[in-house]
């Protein structure tokens, strides 16, 4: 699953600031911003604009992969993004990116070993748009909004980033799945249905609450059954009241508008 909402704020923007699409490609490749897009640029000529560094000279900053059985290569970080880069015209599935290798297990014995592995290592994450168990026989070979299903808590803390936590700075790595972790929380704590979330004020109001309960939890409390505290996850103290302001006329109104076009 990912958080369709978060997907549909970032098409949005890019409709309005074409520049974007290529700070986001040059961020997931681990090259900083894009520091010169020409007229005519395109993803599929990555030499027809520049980014600010080589590929991989911020490597924390690039999508996560391991590698299984066979070489395959399994996405442990990006799916948001490179979903995004999957819906978006002018790059689509054939769109080719750089990841950053975490772990190889490609010796294991068969499949069954490595899903055991993944889930050792939280490597997978293995729910549905509802909350429900799903095994790894049920993940999507294929990434985009045909392919996975979208699950509205995951997008909500997409929204609360800044405002009610941010992931684990330098020095610091920031557990796969993090947002993921803090939405199973939220599932429980805040009833979704109470709010429109096709309007932006109605949106806000429950980006506000999640804030409000995200914040509420002490640092080296456990999050739910998620076996991490909420400093491990990035969470705040307080609210940052400045981002939440700015919310609805900046990323929400992005995301709205682009939804209501959808249908």
């Amino acid at each position: 699953v990912v958080g369709y909402d978060q997907i549909y704020y970032k098409l949005g923007r890019f409709l309005k600031e074409p520049k974007k699409l290529f700070d986001e490609y040059c961020e997931a490749n681990g090259q900083g911003e894009s520091s010169s897009v020409p007229k005519g640029a395109s993803l599929q000529q990555p030499d027809s604009f520049k980014c600010q560094g080589a590929v991989g000279s911020r490597s924390s900053e690039m999508k996560t992969v391991v590698v299984g059985p066979a070489g395959q290569l399994y996405l442990t970080d990006g799916h948001h993004t490179f979903s995004i880069f999957w819906e978006q015209p002018g790059a689509g599935p054939q769109q080719e990116m750089w990841v950053r290798v975490t772990d190889n297990f490609s010796d294991s014995a068969d499949l069954t070993s490595f899903w055991q592995r993944m889930q050792a290592a939280r490597k997978v994450w293995l729910q549905d748009g509802n909350g429900q168990a799903i095994t790894p026989e049920q993940i999507p070979a294929q990434l985009g909004l045909a392919n996975l299903g979208d699950d509205p808590y995951r997008a909500l803390v997409y929204f609360t980033r800044d405002v009610a936590y941010a992931k684990p700075r330098s020095g610091e790595i920031a557990p796969e799945f993090l947002e993921f972790y803090w939405g199973q929380w939220l599932r429980s704590q805040l009833k979704l249905d109470a709010y429109d979330l096709r309007d932006r004020g109605d949106y806000r109001d429950a980006v506000g609450a999640a804030a409000e309960l995200m914040v509420a939890q002490a640092p080296d409390s456990l999050l739910g059954s998620s076996g991490f505290k909420a400093r491990e996850l990035g969470g705040f103290q307080k609210i940052d009241r400045k981002e939440l302001g700015k919310m609805a006329n900046g990323k929400l109104g992005y995301m709205i508008d682009y939804k209501a076009k959808r249908g």
